[in-house]
């Protein structure tokens, strides 16, 4: 099973996980609220709103209109471009991203090409860069991202990584 099959979209479902541990929590003393681990699915988080807007680089529509709409529901300011050359192009006019997420194959700019030019540019170059794969993209270890992601995509391992940059 290539692409997810259930949705259509190459974004792997995910199962929401309500638990929570209550370690040495006394019987009479008020329990803090614990934060809300990212369920994937556009739960709910009790933790403050991450400031850095996520750039997603992907040309499939379903992959990155269901990547902005998890992204979105957890709080993150998107924008998505469909190649790497218009990426580039939007990144001129508009404030640096906190985080690229990068599809490799792409028409126009691929992904190996836009982190190439985006190494370059002083005001990007900078910017983390976490890469999607659908196949084993052997060169992707050479372009130097935060992580290297497969697809379908595993949403509490990306929310996790995203987390972590922005």
């Amino acid at each position: 099973m290539g692409t997810d099959e259930r949705r259509g979209d190459g974004v792997a479902d995910v199962q929401r996980d309500t638990s929570q541990a209550l370690d040495g929590a006394e019987d009479d003393a008020p329990a803090a609220p614990l934060p809300l681990r990212p369920t994937g699915l556009g739960g709910v988080r009790r933790e403050p709103r991450r400031p850095g807007t996520i750039f997603i680089v992907e040309d499939d529509r379903g992959v990155s209109d269901a990547l902005a709409g998890v992204l979105s529901d957890e709080g993150y300011d998107v924008t998505v471009a469909a190649n790497g050359a218009e990426a580039l192009a939007r990144l001129r006019d508009a404030p640096t991203p906190a985080l690229i997420v990068l599809d490799l194959m792409m028409p126009v700019m691929d992904g190996y090409e836009f982190r190439a030019e985006q190494l370059r540019t002083p005001a990007i170059a900078d910017v983390p860069v976490v890469v999607l794969t659908a196949g084993t993209a052997p060169r992707a270890s050479e372009l130097g991202a935060v992580d290297i992601l497969k697809k379908p995509i595993d949403l509490v391992l990306l929310l996790d990584v995203v987390g972590r940059y922005a």
